[in-house]
């Protein structure tokens, strides 16, 4: 009995070792599976610390040679810089005047500014002072500057790169000095601005600063430091350096000691006790939770460090998904004045605002078809100025779910305030300084919008100006030019306007003209004014003047009809003789009586309430459901009944009533479509000529402000032509309409040779093919493939397809076939008037 309870009792004891060894040994494998791991996390985090320092550090780099190049740029394209530095050596005026002088070194921090050229330095600054060094004595790369400024010129920007200064590192930005518009007649820039700027502690401590890194420094050793990251500056022999932290090894430090004291405490238990095992496996279990728990940290933190690679800008947010702040970036607190904390946990429409969409509603669109990447927001700092900002976010989500958003902010105070300046220099002429054909226009039409119909418009044109500009050049003949527009200046009221046409015409238009006695006596002083000699280069210049002369009240007409007759009676006066002037009369130019006519009607329908607008639905593919409504003016003439838009946009563009039009049409779609019992989208067309002579992006925004439209609820139908005009500045502005919350459509996709590249470059929504092609489908095969091939690369680029002209059911059978997902067409309806489509409206 006593034998079998022994071997009862060593069975169940080889057992219990059996059990202990075998549960020891899965400990230990489960054991070395988290050393490995952690080994793995210490390794991670050590590679995207490392990796994140240097994309801040590439960022900050690019940064500060941006800023050098566009810093430099506002000194080389610059008219007086190329008069005096670019074809003379004005010292005078570039040092002692501090044009570009010591200023630069006392207050940029710019050691040296330099002008050069292949054989000489003809001018430099050192340290503030005036210097006849020239820039070879002070770095040997002298002609790697001059090579990369004259290709930076070929784009019109400027360059930049690091050298060996004064046995120092140092950055430099160069340009070739030009004019900010190169006339034909200029000989072709040679001379370089170059900028240096030392790269002192000074200057790279406020960059690392500004990352969150401890410091930057520059070294011409190889680089071999631990604990430290590098990059190299170009050709300069330099390095760029800075510290690295190691937050892998720091983890490893901390979690290794104890996790090595508990794998001794739990081989020791194994060896007694079963229950200390099972302890030591529970706390092993709370090890690995602990280990979760920081790989979810470090998936968290890579999402943030992916967030800023993908969109670096001045400062980041994070809201949870009611919008309150749960994260704030350091630059926060630099760029606003207020404190992180004073912030998180209140809603971020409480910081930021945006007139012409709700913040919410643009959030909640994020991802999809209809939704923006960016979107124009403003806030007021702590001192109370209103700052404007471009908001980007993208939503945070935790198995499909909402979790919140995360974006960035980047400051475009200063980019919008350089936006109104270009819009000031696109209406003044360059060399004069005096309003150009845009302003001149505009001058003329608010005088007529305001009643003011007493103008005279007189267009004036040198004689003998050619043989100045032919014998003894073009600054001779700039000068000229310059001191005839401060001549008729002296002579004009305030209520008047003085404005150059170009080459040697000028425009006056005197408000309250008064007698055609009072005109001609006018005409004499100008004639009597130019003719004074005027002193150039030790020279007297003579020079004579023959004008047009046109008063509104004798002949009335929109802007370009006064320029018109003023320029045929100009062209009377000079074949009569010159020195002279004419009246324009009826018998100069019978033609434009019938069209002078037809543009003041449209003028006064324009002012009486003429116009009407007519609606024409766009409906899903299934022909039933209206997805949009597209708005089509109409004139009802009170002789002739109501005119269709293809007789009267041509007149107005030509006369200048196109932005009074085309302005109130966005108005009143805008203010219909708000009161629609249905919330759908309205959809304007955009004449060419208004995107040229108005202020696009505000005359959106007003609309939508004064009519309370929500922004994602207007479309904007935009044809090939307004970026065949100026590519650079459409795209500008079509950016800045994304950025109210609007739709882009592409109008009569198809018929432009370039429309592909098109939809590569500019922000559309969607597209709209031509009628043409949609009424030939059933017809011919090669149309059908065009449309369809048009309906794939939609899909493909995540665009609203729309077929336009559809008359047929064999039309919207095809369609449908191939997908395509709205159409429009008199099968489906004719335009009608807003009550017929609010009744279709409600009875769905």
């Amino acid at each position: 009995m006593q034998a079998g309870t022994t071997s009862t009792s060593a069975s169940r004891s080889r057992l219990t070792r059996q059990l202990i060894l075998g549960f020891s040994g899965a400990i230990l494998l489960i054991l070395a599976v988290g050393l490995a791991s952690l080994y793995r996390i210490v390794v991670a985090l050590d590679e995207r610390e490392q990796l994140r320092s240097a994309f801040l550090a590439g960022s900050v780099r690019q940064s500060l040679e941006k800023s050098e190049k566009t810093y430099l740029l506002s000194h080389a394209f610059w008219q007086a810089a190329y008069d005096e530095l670019g074809i003379g050596n004005n010292r005078q005026w570039a040092y002692a005047e501090d044009n570009i002088g010591p200023t630069l070194y006392s207050s940029d921090g710019y050691a040296g500014v330099f002008v050069i050229d292949e054989n000489t330095t003809s001018y430099a600054v050192v340290d503030g002072q005036l210097s006849d060094q020239p820039l070879e004595a002070l770095t040997p790369a002298k002609q790697r500057i001059l090579a990369q400024a004259r290709v930076a010129l070929l784009d019109d920007q400027a360059t930049s790169g690091y050298i060996r200064f004064r046995d120092g590192p140092a950055l430099f930005s160069a340009a070739v000095i030009r004019p900010p518009q190169l006339p034909h007649h200029v000989p072709g820039p040679q001379r370089v601005l170059v900028f240096v700027r030392p790269l002192t502690p000074v200057v790279l401590q406020p960059l690392a600063d500004s990352v969150g890194l401890a410091s930057f420094s520059v070294t011409a050793r190889g680089y071999d430091a631990p604990g430290e990251d590098h990059m190299r500056l170009d050709n300069s022999g330099y390095w760029l350096v800075w510290p690295v932290q190691r937050p892998g090894s720091e983890l490893a430090l901390t979690v290794m000691p104890p996790l090595a004291l508990a794998t001794l405490v739990i081989l020791l238990a194994m060896l007694a006790f079963a229950r200390q095992a099972l302890s030591v496996s529970a706390r092993n279990d709370r090890n690995y939770q602990e280990l979760a728990a920081s790989r979810e940290a470090l998936k968290v933190s890579e999402e943030r460090f992916k967030a800023v690679a993908e969109a670096a800008s001045d400062w980041i947010w994070e809201t949870d998904a009611q919008l309150r702040l749960t994260y704030l970036s350091g630059r926060f607190a630099e760029l606003t004045g207020y404190p992180v904390q004073e912030w998180l946990g209140r809603p971020l429409t409480d910081l930021m605002s945006c007139d012409t969409a709700h913040l919410q509603h643009w959030l909640a669109q994020l991802g999809s078809v209809n939704g923006s990447d960016s979107l124009r927001c403003q806030y007021r700092d702590h001192l109370g100025q209103q700052r404007i900002c471009r908001l980007t976010a993208r939503p945070v989500l935790h198995h499909e779910q909402l979790q919140g958003f995360r974006g960035t902010s980047f400051d475009i105070t200063d980019e919008v305030a350089a936006h109104a300046r270009i819009q000031h220099l696109s209406q003044h002429d360059a060399l004069t300084g005096l309003p150009n054909r845009n302003k001149l226009f505009a001058f003329i039409e608010q005088a007529l919008l305001e009643g003011k119909a007493d103008l005279a418009v007189l267009i004036l044109d040198l004689d003998n100006f050619k043989p100045i500009n032919d014998h003894l050049g073009h600054p001779a003949g700039d000068a000229v030019l310059i001191e005839v527009g401060r001549r008729l200046g002296t002579i004009t009221r305030d209520s008047d306007l003085v404005a150059r046409l170009g080459g040697d015409e000028f425009v006056l238009v005197v408000a309250r003209p008064g007698t055609r006695e009072e005109m001609d006596a006018l005409c004499q002083r100008v004639i009597v004014t130019l003719r004074r000699p005027i002193e150039h280069d030790g020279q007297q210049l003579h020079i004579d003047a023959s004008l047009g002369v046109v008063l509104s009240r004798e002949h009335g007409g929109q802007p370009a009809d006064l320029i018109k007759y003023a320029d045929i009676a100009l062209y009377n006066a000079k074949a009569a003789g010159k020195g002279n002037w004419l009246h324009f009369s009826a018998q100069m130019n019978d033609a434009v009586q019938g069209k002078r006519t037809l543009e003041r009607e449209l003028a006064l329908g324009i002012e009486h309430g003429q116009l009407v607008l007519h609606f024409q639905p766009r409906f899903l593919i299934d022909g039933v459901t209206v997805a949009s409504v597209e708005a089509l003016v109409r004139w009802q003439h009170p002789q002739r009944g109501l005119i269709g838009p293809d007789e009267f946009i041509p007149l107005a563009e030509e006369s200048g009533l196109i932005v009074q039009l085309g302005n109130w049409v966005l108005r009143e779609a805008c203010s219909t479509a708000k009161a629609w019992p249905q919330p759908v989208l309205v959809s304007v067309n955009m004449s060419p000529a208004q995107f040229t002579r108005s202020n696009v992006v505000r005359d959106v925004r007003e609309a939508l402000l004064h009519s309370g439209l929500p922004a994602h609820r207007l479309e904007l139908e935009i044809t090939e032509n307004v970026m065949l005009n100026d590519i650079e500045n459409a795209l500008a502005t079509m950016t800045a309409l994304k950025e109210l919350g609007v739709r882009l459509n592409m109008d009569d996709f198809g018929t432009g040779y370039s429309s592909l590249g098109y939809l590569r470059t500019y922000p559309f929504d969607s597209i709209k093919i031509d009628k043409r092609f949609v009424q030939a489908l059933g017809k011919s095969d090669s149309d059908r493939s065009v449309v369809q091939a048009i309906i794939n690369l939609g899909n493909a680029m995540g665009m609203t397809v729309t077929a336009e002209g559809v008359e047929t059911e064999r039309q919207l059978d095809l369609l449908s076939a191939d997908q395509c997902h709205e159409v429009q067409g008199y099968l489906l309806s004719r335009p009608v008037e807003n009550r017929v489509l609010v009744g279709m409206m409600k009875n769905g």
